[in-house]
């Protein structure tokens, strides 16, 4: 039996960042909390379930496209990953370690990338219908996945740059930012013309 003492640090690193992932993903539910005091009561259950749909439709997005934007390194680009599509760890090294490890790293990078759209939903409230929120969900966990390339990914512009950000927040903020801008001029109500 191994001495638990012991235990290589890729092991501890990938118990951390399963156990801060759980922890990103209950802002999910705080933030559907918080967005649901902040409609009208035929509203919440839509609210709660729009925060749902975010974690569903772009974990998918993520797992399909989002990881191999971020982190892909069939062609070292700076702007944005190529491959690893359909992320799944075992195809390269199937050791299980290094599988652990990778499987940990999705799904911390996966919980951020859900986040983003999640975050920017209460800005959106009673404004848009649940089929563009699945639609939006998709395409901003990958719109994030690219700024999640250029400061985490080796070769990215802005880490090549120097920039630091082991906590997510740079490229959280730019997306839910730049979301929320584009959402809301989107959603203006319709001004009917006076004669």
């Amino acid at each position: 039996m191994p001495d638990k003492l012991h235990t290589p640090e890729i092991q501890d690193d990938g118990v951390w960042m399963t156990a801060s992932s759980f922890t990103i993903f209950t802002m999910t539910a705080g933030f559907g909390l918080l967005e649901s005091g902040r409609v009208s009561s035929k509203d919440e259950v839509n609210v709660m379930v729009k925060n749902v749909v975010d974690v569903i439709f772009g974990g998918l997005a993520y797992w399909m496209f989002g990881y191999g934007f971020t982190f892909g390194d069939n062609f070292i680009n700076p702007y944005i990953g190529v491959g690893d599509y359909f992320f799944d760890p075992e195809r390269e090294d199937p050791t299980p370690d290094k599988a652990g490890t990778s499987y940990s790293l999705f799904i911390f990078q996966m919980s951020f990338a859900t986040t983003t759209s999640t975050i920017v939903s209460a800005g959106m409230a009673e404004r848009i219908h649940l089929r563009s929120h699945c639609f939006v969900s998709f395409f901003i966990t990958l719109v994030h996945s690219v700024a999640g390339h250029w400061v985490w990914h080796k070769s990215g512009v802005f880490r090549t740059m120097g920039v630091v950000d082991s906590a997510g927040c740079s490229a959280v903020s730019l997306i839910r930012i730049c979301e929320t801008n584009a959402k809301s001029r989107s959603s203006l109500p319709i001004q009917k013309k006076r004669k």
